[in-house]
């Protein structure tokens, strides 16, 4: 199996992971506290955190693959985390999900536009240090089964 099936397969999984807990959430569901540390994040927040840093790492295969850098080496991944509200503003649980679609979608297209030797170059992730794109494409998958778990886990399903 090539990588890009491989990965497509993989990004597929988690995402129906996440939308199995997703499902049929009412609005005071979507308004649970996932995180209480610091601000509290709730299962919006928490989806909409999973949109925006998606986007990022995309944006950051695209640096990658023009040999521009991702991140400042002093790049403060909490700071940034922090702005994710604001980021991704009051968007309803309906807008999120679209937005999960429409980040995905571009996400696919990128990884399917690769070539081979591309998905061996490095950025500098915020968390992870210098990985490669195909770490990339890892840690999305990673991120997104770990915050599904953390949904039902806050929601008491899991």
């Amino acid at each position: 199996m090539d990588r890009y099936t491989h990965w497509k397969r993989k990004l597929a999984e988690s995402r129906a992971e996440l939308m199995t807990a997703l499902e049929g959430l009412s609005p005071a569901e979507w308004e649970t506290p996932v995180y209480s540390e610091g601000d509290t994040w709730t299962v919006a927040t928490v989806v909409g955190h999973l949109v925006d840093s998606e986007r990022g790492m995309s944006i950051h295969v695209h640096k990658i693959r023009k040999g521009q850098p991702t991140i400042p080496e002093d790049f403060d991944v909490e700071r940034w985390n922090a702005g994710v509200k604001e980021r991704i503003g009051d968007r309803t649980p309906e807008e999120l999900l679209a937005l999960l679609e429409r980040v995905r979608a571009k996400t696919l297209e990128v990884m399917a536009s690769l070539q081979e030797p591309e998905w061996s170059l490095t950025g500098r992730h915020p968390s992870r240090g210098v990985i490669t794109v195909e770490q990339y494409y890892e840690t999305i998958h990673g991120h997104e089964r770990m915050h599904a778990a953390d949904i039902r886990k806050a929601l008491g399903r899991g």
